[in-house]
């Protein structure tokens, strides 16, 4: 399946965004920090599923935002982007790490049009975490010096989290994905000012909350608390961060499963 590729004006900047045609309510997909929508294009070809796959502002193919922004705003610019390119009607919304807080605070801005949300990976820090995190995360612009070191240091840097064998074509697109943001951890800033844990007490729609085994498993194991007896919690033991790309067949059977068609 094709997928079409389309810029829309939004209130803080033009936004790309990847769709699929295909059966279901549509999925808005929304990636980690430091990728792009461009981490789901495998899922949205196979899957045969209607889809979104958003480029958050500052990442992939979208532009720069003008300042540091919210998780609010983050949310109102992809809920822009798919008012101007005709999405209407009810939405499903999954997000990955970053992308999960994301997709909460959309379901928390437009609770008319959300049926169900699905997090695979949770950033749910604590107040030591957040403070490494905007010490060690938030900033991670690429200064470039003659000898080429730098992009040696962000080669290298995709390979943090991952055992070999390592798969070099993936790697090199991360790469990709972390050269073309500003700055790949601005995000950061958005994940560690949101009260995730209060939204989460507060939380209407149908919830999936998908765990892998990746550098966010004890963040995630924590929600679990916060939506007991109103949301379910899938443990996924035999899954990576590169779950997408190691099992795909697994991930879409997975998602059609708790979002079926």
């Amino acid at each position: 399946m094709a997928l079409i590729r389309r810029i829309f004006t939004t209130r803080y900047g033009q936004v790309h965004v990847r769709s699929a045609t295909g059966a279901g309510r549509p999925i808005v997909l929304l990636h980690g920090s430091g990728r792009s929508g461009g981490m789901w294009e495998k899922f949205q070809v196979v899957s045969g599923r209607a889809t979104h796959a958003v480029d958050r502002l500052g990442y992939g193919f979208s532009d720069a935002p003008p300042w540091a922004l919210t998780m609010e705003q983050y949310a109102q610019c992809t809920l822009d982007a798919l008012s101007a390119g005709g999405v209407e009607g009810e939405i499903d919304v999954l997000g990955w790490h970053s992308g999960s807080l994301e997709a909460i605070e959309i379901a928390q801005q437009s609770p008319e049009r959300v049926h169900r949300v699905g997090l695979i990976g949770v950033p749910l820090f604590n107040a030591r975490e957040r403070t490494r995190a905007l010490a060690k995360q938030a900033d991670q612009t690429l200064r470039p010096v003659e000898e080429g070191d730098h992009l040696t240091t962000a080669w290298r840097a995709q390979f943090a989290y991952r055992q070999p064998p390592y798969d070099f074509v993936d790697a090199q697109e991360r790469l990709l994905e972390f050269l073309l943001a500003p700055n790949a951890g601005a995000d950061y800033r958005a994940v560690c000012g949101y009260e995730t844990a209060k939204r989460l007490k507060n939380f209407k729609p149908s919830l999936t909350v998908f765990a892998p085994h990746d550098d966010l498993l004890e963040q995630t194991a924590r929600v679990q608390e916060l939506i007991h007896g109103r949301g379910t919690y899938v443990d996924l033991p035999g899954q990576s961060v590169d779950a997408l790309r190691e099992d795909l067949d697994f991930m879409i059977e997975l998602i059609n499963r708790h979002f079926p068609v």
